[in-house]
């Protein structure tokens, strides 16, 4: 099997060499997200999610390029230093931008970057040019939004049919966010499937860019410095695309997560060439108690249906207050910053081996000095961090050096001491975890010819302590190349291949996993796209196959529809595959199916002409073939099929 994936690789490499020229169509939201779909199996759920809906709030409030401030635009994580020194040159030497195509005259920005980028940014009037005496206002340009959705299960679970959970099958999300030149502020609330009620809410008021006063926010927020391993907030993507930063700042919480954010204030205070941020927290959390009152583990699924859930609900409580300064010198940036976290509860994860060194006691510290460097075709980017529990040691760094705006190479290292710990940190790693980790991820991203891009990465990783289901150290390696090619205006072919060798209970694993995929967009009105996988570990071989279909109609593009038919066939749970499918704005477009059994999922989509609301719906059913029933334990659906309709409306004033 190996040695017949490798073939086709060589094989595919040879063809379309000549591939034209033309421009291809306009890169949407919805193709971004599928984009870095491509890497959610190796993320945490969790962290996915917080992930993409940072994404989309910078999306659906895009930065207008002719007045964005670095700081704004750090939030970016794709976008590098100097990229981001590269534009405000442009845009403050050069005049204003008129045209988002002028981004292309900018060297420093690569093609992947150059596509993703006016998902982000617009070219608006720049009010400084115009007139620098006139004031700016705290509520120019106000725009407010507000969505909701709902989930309708059209089956019943075993909780809601013995009446173990407290609530009905639906789950329900309500936001409104308003953003102005200088104010942004937001509510939510949420109830997810089985709650009684909404128990998840939040909100927050930021004030931003008055003087010397970046930044000041009250309500639940996100922070990140450094390259995260102090303060990550989530900021990270997958190996494999393009972001491989950090969005540093602050960034008010605008999704409905009930975990990974801070709740308190948080204020950011910058001169000519240094910031600082200073924030506090105090926040509840979820956690499993033992037998002494003690939190053995604190618990982040945010569902609270059963009267078990229940009792871990908001049982601890967490103080947190911290601090970052950093200067800039020229084409370097330094930086440092730590926390102090104490916890009502003493945490006692309890004696197994593998919980060994994880954190213990009520009072934590953590503090980190950071570095960047941005020169020419060069970035590069350290830090350092040391934790009081356990007295631990953590280092990370990366470089990259772009040839031209054709090749990029870089290299990431990385050392999380088994002892370290941080319960902020987030970074590129290969386990969820900022700790017991070592390794070296090589990455290059080529466009040889026109038209055609390749993506590679080698990452070679280790862990010293046992993880969990080992009894001693272990290692892996994971190697991936991805070729994409864009044979004629109309055409993309994308073939994909990655191998992971990774010990699970004391033996190594292979992984296999190939993705074949053909994008054919005739028009601008209209998307088909053919997919075929394979996921094969030890003697198991999973298979996947999907056709997608995507239209726009009337006059104005108002109306868009979508049809995804898949079918699947795995073994068991370690061989499954992950198919991609439409979905609503701010979802997540990819799930895991293993068994044997076949996914449809359709949606319809009405936008104004006028871009002010949309309401949308999605209809998703599965049909197992292998089996009476789905799902287990409280979750378990007493049939072979499952129905889902989900409704969503959004509306901007």
């Amino acid at each position: 099997m190996q040695r017949l994936i490798t073939l086709a690789i060589l094989l595919f490499a040879t063809i379309y060499t000549n591939a034209a020229d033309e421009v291809p169509p306009t890169f949407t939201w919805d193709d971004f997200v599928q984009t870095l779909c491509y890497d959610e199996e190796t993320m945490d759920e969790g962290e996915w999610e917080r992930y993409l809906d940072n994404l989309e709030q910078l999306h659906s409030h895009p930065l207008n390029i002719n007045e964005a401030t670095p700081e704004e635009m750090a939030l970016i994580p794709f976008l590098t230093p100097r990229q981001i020194e590269n534009i405000q040159a442009y845009v403050h030497l050069d005049g204003p931008m008129r045209s988002i195509n002028e981004l292309a005259l900018i060297n420093s920005i690569d093609s992947e970057t150059l596509k993703a980028l006016p998902l982000f940014l617009y070219v608006g009037e720049a009010t400084w040019a115009k007139d620098t005496a006139k004031k700016k206002g705290w509520f120019d340009h106000i725009k407010h939004t507000a969505d909701t959705r709902v989930d309708i299960p059209l089956y019943y679970r075993k909780g809601q049919l013995n009446g173990a959970y407290a609530g009905d099958a639906l789950r329900n999300r309500l936001r409104y966010n308003m953003q102005s030149r200088n104010v942004l502020a937001g509510i939510h609330v949420e109830k997810d499937p089985g709650e009684h009620f909404y128990d998840s809410y939040g909100g927050y008021v930021m004030i931003r860019d008055r003087g010397i006063v970046r930044q000041a926010i009250l309500g639940d927020y996100r922070i990140s410095w450094g390259e995260g391993l102090v303060m990550g907030s989530g900021s990270f993507g997958g190996k494999s695309t393009m972001l491989l930063g950090t969005s540093k700042g602050i960034r008010p919480m605008t999704g409905t997560a009930e975990t990974g954010f801070l709740r308190g204030g948080a204020l950011c205070l910058s001169g000519k060439n240094w910031t600082g941020h200073i924030f506090g927290s105090i926040q509840t959390l979820d956690a499993t108690l033992n037998v002494q009152g003690q939190a053995q583990t604190i618990v982040t699924n945010g569902l609270h249906r059963t009267a078990t859930e229940r009792e871990k609900k908001n049982n601890t409580l967490t103080t947190i207050a911290g601090g970052h300064i950093q200067r800039k010198m020229r084409h370097f940036t330094i930086g440092a910053g730590g926390y102090w976290l104490h916890l009502n509860r003493t945490l006692n994860p309890g004696p197994a081996l593998y919980r060994k060194w994880y954190a213990r006691g009520s009072d934590f510290g953590t503090i980190g000095l950071d570095a960047t460097y941005s020169h020419y075709r060069w970035n590069a980017a350290t830090e350092i961090a040391y934790s009081t529990a356990h007295h631990g040691i953590a280092a990370c760094g990366r470089a990259s050096y772009a040839a031209s705006r054709k090749l990029k190479v870089g290299i990431h290292g990385r050392y999380f001491s088994h002892k370290y710990h941080s319960f902020m940190g987030r970074t590129l790693s290969e386990n969820t975890n900022v700790q017991n980790e070592t390794g070296v991820l090589v990455r290059i991203e080529a466009e040889p010819l026109s038209g055609w891009t390749i993506v590679s990465y080698a990452d070679i990783f280790a862990d010293y302590w046992p993880r969990y289901k080992m009894t001693r150290s272990s290692s892996g390696q994971e190697f991936m190349v991805q070729n994409t090619i864009q044979a004629g205006k109309n055409n993309t072919i994308s073939l994909r291949y990655q191998l992971k060798r990774k010990e699970d209970s004391d033996h190594m694993q292979a992984h296999h996993r190939a993705r074949l995929q053909w994008t054919l967009t005739p028009t601008d009105r209209w998307k088909l796209q053919a997919t075929g996988s394979i996921h094969a570990v030890s003697k198991s071989i999973g298979a996947a196959a999907n056709l997608l279909g995507q239209g726009t109609w009337l006059k104005h593009k108002q109306l868009r529809t979508s049809l995804m038919l898949g079918y699947f066939n795995t073994p068991d749970y370690a061989s499954k595959v992950y198919i991609y499918e439409p979905t609503l704005w701010n979802s997540i477009g990819s799930n895991t199916y293993s068994g044997h059994g076949l996914r449809i999922a359709t949606t319809l989509r009405y936008t104004s002409k006028n871009k002010r609301w949309m309401i949308e719906a999605k209809y998703a059913l599965t049909k197992m073939f292998d089996r009476k029933e789905i799902s287990s334990g409280l979750e378990t659906i007493y049939s072979d099929m499952k129905n889902d309709l989900s409704i969503q409306a959004r509306m901007i004033i």
